[in-house]
């Protein structure tokens, strides 16, 4: 059975884990990991929920509450989403979107952002099936 609920500390390893082997960031720091993620759970403006089935967690979704120059009021920007290999296609994805939807509504928010590499093309068809709207490119540049 699938159970979605707030992330605590002693499940950062996992996430960790995700964010490693699953979304594509194998040289990710962990020390560095766990301090945001301490910096997330004491903000009212973040939020990380964890998705278990049979107790065993299978994913997690990042959201952060923002203003911003041009949408009334605040908006969420999901800031990640992961599920495991071996659990996708099962509506951990669906349920984890629908956990930070509800979210959103319950703090007044009614825009919700997301970023997706231009490579995942999977991730574009999920978020449209879910009533998302392709909007706009997203530029990065790494400064030396």
């Amino acid at each position: 059975m699938l159970y979605i609920r707030e992330a605590k500390k002693n499940d950062y390893d996992k996430i960790i884990s995700l964010m490693k082997n699953e979304l594509g960031y194998p040289v990710l720091d962990e020390s560095e990991a766990i301090k945001r993620l301490d910096c997330f759970r004491r903000s009212s403006d973040w939020a990380t929920f964890i998705a278990l089935i049979n107790n065993e967690i299978v994913g997690f979704i990042g959201i952060m509450k923002a203003i911003t120059y041009t949408v009334e009021g605040y908006y969420s920007q999901i800031m990640a989403l992961v599920v495991s290999g071996t659990a996708r296609r099962k509506g951990v994805g669906s349920a984890l979107v629908q956990k930070v939807e509800e979210w959103s509504l319950s703090h007044g928010i009614t825009n919700i952002g997301v970023n997706c590499n231009l490579k995942r093309l999977d991730s574009h068809e999920f978020y449209e099936t879910l009533g998302y709207t392709k909007r706009s490119y997203s530029f990065i540049k790494f400064l030396e």
